[in-house]
């Protein structure tokens, strides 16, 4: 599938396609950067990051 094919899908097709078809990486990074780039959802990829955010977030 190509990328402009990711894009003409809904989140909730794109979500499936990526359910149903594990090996294609591209449709799946497609997926993370849709989510990632929700408004108030915050995405750590590590340790160090999770624990940056609890402590931001246990000091407000």
């Amino acid at each position: 599938m190509t990328q402009s094919n990711y894009e003409a899908m809904t989140e909730k097709q794109l979500r499936e396609y990526v359910r149903l078809n594990p090996q294609d990486e591209d449709a799946f990074q497609h997926y993370l950067s849709i989510i990632r780039s929700r408004p108030g959802r915050v995405t750590v990829s590590t340790d160090d990051e999770f624990e940056a955010e609890l402590r931001k977030r246990i000091n407000q």
